[in-house]
């Protein structure tokens, strides 16, 4: 089971005593600084392009486990003739091949930053900076990705109006992590142009959409990026649900899909609609998206929580509620009271970390990643054999574990 491999991962990195320890430190690069006017805004920013900084590179949340190359028994030397054997010879728990999801959609997915650059086109120094910081650095691009390997596993080939969907699809992605950020920063320098850029994007976004021409697809991605803002709602009342602690269960995994899975899903269908599929189909593609964003959320959720364990001083009692805690909530009754009044009394939250960790909590969230995951790869499986389906399946076995490693 995926469980037993990512927990022994979380918990050899626990430490002894009661210290977080869940550190992402896979990409501290610095980013050069612009000489402009607005140099003092975008240092007021420093809390919102860290988020992205910090993020795992595509190549490490994708890459298999394996170096692999299609078999065709010419290989020119050794090296070359051992990854075809790799790709063709099961493991002893008769796996199937391992492809990299990357290299099938290399080129397009390559062709991404410089389009999107082009689609803001606005000669604005704010914007030139917010496209250094979020479009040129090597950061998670899962969901464009998506939507380019749903195009090669339904159709074969990949449309220009499905090269257009992936930029639209991370042009929100963006968007709406600029609004995010802003909300959890402590700081008001730079906020409202960080708003602005936000809806910039959103904008450009919506522009691009309308020249797809295509009603459905246009409602799918409106209806997401309407979710994306109820989930952001949903987040900030979180703690007034949670008074009961299956409702506020019930509760925090709807917002999730709102405010996480609904792009996810909706992009990854809105791909399939533009192929011509069938119904059928573009269901699959939905469950697969939807179950997948979650189990992502869930993972992020045992990575932020000691993120915002060891940031607790400059954290909102908002973040604090992830699944971890109220997992823990049903193991351990004493966390309803702290929940309930906001973890404003001192030494709550050294007492929550302190109950999560004694509690099965990491663990019952990470075998809900499994679950979901399992969903994910169920939900795609009468799609027609090929590289593109494949490499979906081992991306959703892959995520999980690959995610946790760069902790």
């Amino acid at each position: 089971m995926l469980t037993k491999s990512i927990l022994r991962t979380v918990t050899r990195r626990l430490p002894r005593h009661t210290r977080a320890c869940f550190y992402h430190q896979s990409n501290n690069k610095q980013v050069e600084q612009v000489e402009s006017p607005l140099n003092k805004i975008t240092q007021g920013l420093s809390a919102v392009t860290s988020t992205i900084l910090k993020a795992p590179s595509l190549r490490q949340l994708t890459r298999p486990r394996l170096e692999t190359l299609p078999f065709t028994g010419k290989a020119n030397n050794w090296d070359e003739a051992i990854k075809e054997a790799q790709g063709v010879v099961k493991s002893k728990d008769n796996e199937e091949r391992i492809f990299d999801p990357v290299k099938i959609v290399g080129k397009d997915l390559w062709e991404l930053k410089g389009n999107i650059t082009k689609l803001l086109g606005s000669g604005h120094p704010f914007i030139d900076t917010i496209g250094k910081h979020y479009f040129e650095s090597d950061t998670n691009r899962i969901r464009p990705l998506l939507v380019l390997l749903f195009a090669k596993a339904t159709a074969g080939e990949i449309t220009d109006r499905q090269r257009s969907l992936a930029e639209i699809t991370e042009m929100i992605y963006t968007a709406s992590l600029l609004h995010d950020d802003v909300m959890d920063s402590q700081q008001n320098s730079g906020n409202k142009l960080a708003v602005l850029a936000g809806d910039f994007l959103l904008a450009r976004a919506s522009l691009a959409l309308a020249h797809l021409r295509n009603a459905e697809c246009t409602e799918l991605m409106a209806t997401c990026i309407a979710n994306s803002v109820e989930g952001v709602f949903m987040q900030l009342q979180e703690l007034e649900h949670a008074s009961l602690l299956d409702k506020a269960f019930d509760y925090y995994l709807e917002q999730v899909y709102m405010k996480t899975g609904s792009l996810i899903a909706q992009s990854c269908k809105a791909s399939t609609v533009l192929a011509g599929c069938t119904t059928e189909t573009t269901k699959m593609t939905y469950d697969y998206g939807k179950h997948l964003g979650i189990a992502f959320q869930l993972i992020s959720d045992v990575r932020h929580f000691s993120k915002i364990v060891a940031q607790s001083k400059h954290t909102t009692p908002e973040a604090w509620i992830n699944a971890p805690i109220l997992l823990a909530w049903k193991e351990c009754p004493q966390l309803g009271p702290i929940i309930q009044r906001k973890f404003n009394q001192e030494g709550d939250m050294e007492k929550t970390r302190f109950l999560v960790y004694q509690s099965n909590a990491l663990k019952k969230t990470l075998e809900l990643v499994d679950q979901h995951v399992a969903k994910a790869i169920q939900s795609i499986d009468k799609l027609p054999n090929s590289e593109a389906k494949s490499a979906l399946v081992q991306l959703a076995i892959n995520l999980p574990k690959t995610s946790l490693d760069l902790l």
